[in-house]
């Protein structure tokens, strides 16, 4: 996602206007247009302001490919980021594993690549892969031992 649709759909997103979110970020409404059209981009002083009143990271504002950090789903729209207690968006995890500042299940590693594996096949199609259950059980392992939410319980005695 370009960082023009991030902006317009995180500001739709929270029901603000052109005019409103401007006047949030200290610019007028033609900076908030020019940048949902692509003409310009925000510079970064901006983008830091961004992030830090509608809390999103800036990574995510650059249209940057982010995963949950707790499940692995790509974070390509913002109706897909997780929430903090205070509402805002966090840079981390998706809807379905975090929501309102708290992890909606308390799943194992091995419970969350079971619960991976039931959308195997929708994966399998929209990549044009053919894993198999096992191929993927062991590639889920590998990668989500690499994501904050199990590397912390790892790092645990």
């Amino acid at each position: 996602m370009k960082t023009q649709e991030v902006l317009a759909e995180l500001r739709k997103n929270l029901g603000l206007t052109q005019d409103e979110m401007a006047a949030k970020l200290y610019v007028t409404r033609q900076a908030v247009s020019r940048w949902e059209t692509g003409a310009t981009t925000p510079d970064v002083k901006t983008l830091q302001l961004i992030s830090q009143e509608f809390g999103v990271s800036v990574d995510t504002l650059l249209g940057r490919d982010a995963v949950c950090q707790s499940c692995a789903m790509p974070l390509t729209k913002i109706e897909e980021v997780g929430t903090e207690s205070d509402g805002g968006f966090t840079k981390d995890y998706c809807q379905y594993c975090y929501k309102d500042g708290h992890f909606a299940h308390d799943h194992t590693m091995e419970e969350m690549i079971e619960s991976n594996l039931q959308y195997l096949d929708q994966w399998n199609s929209s990549q044009g892969t053919s894993f198999s259950t096992e191929e993927a059980r062991e590639i889920l392992k590998v990668h989500l031992a690499t994501l904050e939410r199990w590397k912390a319980r790892a790092d645990q005695p």
